[in-house]
């Protein structure tokens, strides 16, 4: 489940379908059905599926963080507690993290 997001954009393309032109049009659709597994997830699990997700425990200065791809260059970065089935301050970011 989404806690919350930490751009204000990002909320608003996701819960009002309002479009920023900090999201690639050629990814929108890709970045909302992954939105919509990570509102869906119960547990960690649940993010492991589809294979594509890539869904990783990140290191180094985002230690504590998790992501699963959208695709080689972007990637969705969030806090992700697993007794609470939750996602906290979601970001999209296109891969500066590696």
């Amino acid at each position: 489940m989404i806690k919350n997001f930490r751009d204000s954009w990002l909320r608003d393309f996701f819960l009002e379908d309002i479009q920023s032109k900090k999201i690639p049009a050629i990814i929108r659709s890709r970045i909302f059905r992954k939105l919509q597994l990570l509102d869906d997830a119960t547990c960690g699990a649940d993010l492991i599926s589809p294979p594509s997700n890539h869904f990783e425990k990140l290191s180094g200065q985002l230690k504590g963080k998790y992501s699963i791809r959208v695709n080689n260059r972007w990637r969705i970065v969030f806090i992700w507690n697993d007794e609470r089935g939750e996602a906290d301050e979601i970001y999209l970011d296109n891969h500066t993290y590696k």
